[in-house]
């Protein structure tokens, strides 16, 4: 047992909050506190998600519908999740995920800490950066 591992408590409302314009992810495990996996919640306000089809050469992650309603790219399909829906996206699969309701929606995403990372690195480059970011992250943009 590591004598340097701490537990920690996030509380409600802390965690790292990023920037990307189109949801509030905030980070609440990651590196450096996991080596093991990471947790982001995020809102994603009308019209909110990451709507561009890509996949992970090596990232599995699953999403879980807090509030709110949210389609997801699932085998080529757009599908509606209700709150209690879980979505798995195995690494190699093509997948996006949108807000379309007037309403925000809340969901969970975990993932090995290379997700957290990924999502922390668009956060800090702009847009027209954004397809060059997730190919230093071993993901892709699907082709159309």
């Amino acid at each position: 047992m590591s004598a340097t591992k701490q537990s920690e408590l996030v509380p409600p409302g802390a965690g790292v909050q990023v920037e990307l314009g189109l949801g509030r992810p905030v980070i609440k495990v990651g590196p450096p506190s996991s080596a093991q996996f990471g947790l982001i919640e995020s809102e994603l306000p009308p019209g909110g998600g990451f709507r561009v089809a890509h996949w992970h050469e090596d990232l599995d992650e699953a999403f879980y519908v807090l509030e709110g309603e949210v389609e997801f790219l699932i085998n080529g399909e757009w599908c509606r999740a209700t709150p209690g829906s879980t979505v798995f996206n195995p690494a190699g699969t093509v997948h996006a995920f949108r807000n379309v309701s007037e309403r925000p929606a809340r969901l969970l995403v975990v993932g090995p800490p290379g997700a957290v990372e990924l999502i922390a690195s668009l956060g800090q480059h702009s847009r027209e950066r954004w397809e060059e970011v997730h190919e230093q992250h071993r993901s892709h943009y699907a082709s159309a």
